[in-house]
């Protein structure tokens, strides 16, 4: 019943992506500041708004406040509104960046927080929203970026930007590298590098939040068929997602096909009769993971 219900999943994201949208079109400061972004770089201004969705979601699944997941929407929003500060051809530069290159794009944390202070907005969401972009790039040990000897530890919002940042940039096609991380392998990777570059505990409830396989991933499945992660209808299985199988059309081209609950292929000794295998890059076969959820059955 659950798989043919569809994609639960989906429409909740829509909700919250909708109260995102309320909470900037409310503040016309914000929506300026989040106007400039895409104005200068639509990259960017795509990034920020998963950022925030991505962001927000972990607020959530560790129970912040409603004030404060509005102040870390924000934040995710804004994060990297100091990157019009930023010439272009370092944005999008194909390659290793320069020291000269690479210090001017250290410094937009920075123009991101003097951004803000300018915005026409009450001082308390100001100041409330300052914070967050400061901090994204720095590292539970203090490294990272900006340098500063002001602070000791990272807050809060701070932690989570971090971990929503570095997902949404590794699962993204970008300019200074061949391919894009699968989201099972970003997952992976930033496991490795816990408590070095991630708070664990954070890091911890957001991979349980997106599943081994987050909603949106293409997996190959144990009988050799290819498919696309839909939803996870029950948290309590978080590693058995309902997919969609993607058919060949004969023309070299994957389509829809049948919905399958992954949990409904247990069998009587416990096993699965379907099971997945890996994670794919939808990229390498000319498919854009989004185009299956936008046009739904």
């Amino acid at each position: 019943q659950k798989a043919c219900k569809g994609i639960v999943g989906v429409r909740k994201t829509r909700r919250l992506a909708q109260n995102i949208v309320d909470l900037v079109r409310d503040d016309n400061s914000l929506m300026l500041g989040l106007a400039s972004i895409k104005d200068y770089d639509d990259y960017t201004y795509t990034h920020s708004v998963n950022v925030a969705l991505l962001a927000t979601c972990l607020g959530r699944q560790i129970n912040m406040s409603d004030i404060s997941l509005e102040y870390l929407s924000v934040c995710g929003l804004l994060h990297d509104l100091g990157k019009v500060g930023v010439s272009k051809d370092v944005l999008h530069k194909q390659g290793e960046l320069s020291v000269g290159e690479w210090d001017e794009m250290k410094a937009h944390p920075l123009i991101g927080v003097r951004k803000i202070l300018r915005l026409n907005a009450p001082h308390k969401l100001r100041s409330r929203i300052i914070l967050g972009p400061f901090e994204h790039h720095l590292n539970p040990d203090m490294s990272g970026y900006p340098r500063t000897i002001f602070m000791d530890k990272i807050s809060l919002i701070g932690k989570i930007l971090r971990i929503a940042d570095v997902y949404e940039a590794l699962t993204a096609q970008r300019a200074y590298r061949t391919r894009a991380f699968a989201p099972d392998e970003a997952l992976r990777k930033m496991w490795s590098e816990r408590g070095q570059k991630f708070d664990p505990i954070l890091l911890k409830s957001f991979i349980r939040m997106m599943g081994l396989y987050p909603v949106g991933s293409m997996v190959e499945l144990s009988n050799g068929n290819l498919a696309l992660v839909m939803d996870y209808p029950e948290e309590s299985r978080n590693y058995l997602p309902l997919v969609l199988l993607l058919a060949d059309d004969g023309k070299g081209n994957l389509i829809r096909g049948d919905m399958v609950y992954l949990a409904d292929q247990i069998t009587k000794d416990g096993s699965l009769s379907l099971s997945i295998v890996r994670g794919i890059e939808p990229t390498r076969f000319g498919i854009q993971a989004a185009e299956f959820f936008l046009h739904e059955k």
